[in-house]
Order: structure tokens, then sequence, then C-alpha cells
């Protein structure tokens, strides 16, 4: 650079800051087309889905009045109360099944930790052997709540169950106080439907976008 002159190092200079304005125009028009794109996707596609949205919620309140009359004919023919969680429709030969339902959220009061303080008083009262052990085992079993933390009514039926043949009256209040402290919450209305292939195989009908496979589609 020493051996340039001053021109020679001004006109060096003012390529250098053309190349560089260049450039930057160049990824002004790249980042330019890549939000026009990014917003055509949006607006497109979101009109798309909120068309698809109404078209399964409408098709959803439409299947659910349909099977209220089918639930209604099938409890006065068989003389049952209306007091299920989930109905199944199935074809004679058995090659398709619908289910609609309620799903419930597993909720429990604040008494139902009394109750399990009880239950525990009563398990640590009890003289040590073989067969109390197995008896600990199972009433703690039972009480284990799950992945998210919640008891299963489920298993609080069995622990009546157990309580009634045991008969003892500070494990009987405690497994009542859990029994009573359930507050089941409806979540969400479902439907769930069940199909054989050709080949006989039973497959589910994907009713969500994230449960439809793409992958063989997708490059």
């Amino acid at each position: 650079m020493k051996e340039l002159s001053n021109d020679e190092r001004k006109k060096i200079a003012e390529q250098y800051l053309a190349e560089q304005a260049k450039e930057a125009k160049k990824k002004e028009a790249e980042k330019a087309g890549y939000e026009k794109k990014r917003d055509k996707f949006v607006t497109s596609n979101f009109a798309k889905l909120q068309k698809l949205s109404k078209q399964m919620l409408d098709l959803k309140n439409k299947i659910f009045e349909e099977a209220d009359e089918i639930i209604q004919l099938k409890n006065e023919m068989f003389k049952v109360k209306d007091g299920r969680r989930s109905d199944t429709f199935t074809t004679p030969d058995g090659g398709i099944s619908i289910k609609i339902g309620n799903r419930v959220y597993e909720g429990w009061d604040d008494q139902a930790e009394i109750g399990i303080e009880k239950v525990k008083q009563y398990l640590t009262s009890l003289s040590r052997d073989e067969e109390t052990a197995i008896l600990v085992d199972t009433v703690m079993g039972l009480l284990a709540r799950d992945r998210k933390g919640t008891l299963k009514a489920s298993k609080v039926l069995e622990l009546q169950r157990i309580a009634t043949k045991i008969k003892d009256p500070l494990f009987l209040e405690g497994i009542k106080m859990i029994a009573d402290a359930y507050r089941p919450n409806p979540s969400c209305l479902f439907i769930e439907v069940v199909y054989k292939d050709e080949h006989g195989t039973k497959r589910s009908l994907p009713l969500s976008m994230s449960a439809m496979d793409i992958r063989e589609n997708v490059k």
C-alpha cells in the first residue's frame, strides 16, 4: 500500500465501499424477499387453517348431535341411565368403530391429603410381619400418584374395597376422606375412530394434524 499513490489508494477505498454497499443492498433485497414469502405463507395458510378449523368444529357438533339421539335410543332400549363418560358405536362386521365421550381431569381437594395421612397413620400402627408388609406395599402402591402428580380414582376404588374388608375405623375414615375429596373436571369432548384396513389390521383414524404421519411425503 505504501507504494500506491494517493489516487490509487482513494480508488481502492472507493471500490471497497462500493462492494460493501452492493453487499448490503443484496442482503436487504434477500431480507425483503424472505419477509414477503413469510408473510404470504402465514396469511394464506392461516385462512386455510381457519376454514378447516371451522369445518372440523361444525362436523364435531353435528356428530355429537347425531350421537345424542342414538345414545337416548340405546338407553331406552337397554333401560340404562346416561351416566357414562363415553359411548362406542361399531358396525356389525367390526370394521369401523366410533367412540365419543368426555375426557375428565381427576382433581382432588385438600381433604385428600388429610385422608392420606390418616391411612399412613393406620399403616404405621400395624405390627410388622409378612402379611402386613404386603398390605402396606399394596396400599402405598395404590396411593402413588401418576407422572402428573395426580391420584387415580380407579385406585381409590380398590382402596375402598380393601378398607371394607379390613374394617379398621381409622383406615375407613382416611379412605372415605380421600374418596369424598374427588373433584372430577371435564376437560374436552373427544371423538376417536378405529377401522380395519384392507389387511384386517386395526388402525386409528388421525383426526388432528399432529397425529397425521406425512414423513413419507416430506423430502
